[in-house]
């Protein structure tokens, strides 16, 4: 007869001690783990599951990798994303910390098939591509890639892109409404994965991003790619509880 660790699978043995030396102060915040060879030989196992429980304590925020170094417990200090409707600035200095912003693309070109459908305009409009990483007290904790008309936006600059843009939308009487989000976990590209100081195999967060104004008109559309181990996303969901129909 199998025992309850027989029914088990290895990788969730481990991931399960782990997680219980983190909680119970065994592994503090920043020390290093036990190598790969050295946990393979306490669990009796491949360095192949070894290597499957720590990504998945990596996605789940317990760990994290340092190439060349090792593996490390993750502190508790990772910003939180707010799930209302801010601007990047407005949410790092809520937390007590200093936003900036470094530019590496602005850029003028021509809408396309794609974008012209996402933005509502034609395939020969402007847009502006624009990248940028967003710092909080010099942490690199997300990279932005935006798209947006520049019919709508004639006015863009790089000194707005320096700061906000949702400063800039209510200066110029832009009325945001709201911002449809689609999330996916993905393994960074290499110049992103720079850009965040993490590897190309470690799990980040993409959220595809159009922002709508009251009007209907598309303000922007964001790809917007978080270093989880620094910026971690909040989300509040709340039950909508069916209406009851009274008797007559």
């Amino acid at each position: 007869m199998k025992t309850n660790d027989e029914k088990i699978p290895k990788y969730q043995i481990i991931e399960n001690d782990i997680i219980d030396k983190i909680n119970n102060g065994i592994y503090l915040p920043n020390a290093a783990l036990p190598t790969e060879a050295e946990i393979a030989e306490k669990y009796n196992c491949s360095r192949v599951t070894v290597r499957q429980a720590l990504s998945n304590l990596v996605f789940r925020g317990f760990i994290y990798k340092n190439q060349g170094s090792g593996t490390f417990v993750k502190p508790e200090q990772s910003i939180q994303r707010t799930p209302l409707l801010k601007s990047f600035s407005e949410d790092i200095l809520e937390q007590g910390k200093e936003p900036r912003s470094v530019v590496h693309t602005f850029n003028i070109t021509e809408a396309g098939v794609t974008m012209s459908k996402i933005l509502g305009i034609n395939e020969t409009d402007k847009i502006y591509l624009i990248e940028r990483t967003r710092y909080a007290d010099d942490k690199p904790v997300l990279f932005e890639r935006t798209f947006m008309s520049v019919d709508l936006h004639p006015e863009m600059s790089m000194k707005i892109l320096l700061g906000s843009k949702y400063s800039y939308a209510e200066k110029n009487g832009f009325d945001i409404d709201y911002a449809y989000q689609t999330i996916a976990p993905i393994f960074p590209p290499e110049y992103i994965a720079s850009e965040l100081n993490v590897s190309t195999k470690h799990p980040i967060l993409r959220i595809n991003n159009p922002t709508y104004l009251k009007d209907g008109r598309v303000f922007d559309y964001t790809e917007l790619y978080l270093n989880t181990d620094l910026y971690q996303l909040n989300i509040i969901k709340k039950r909508e509880f069916p209406s009851v129909k009274k008797k007559t």
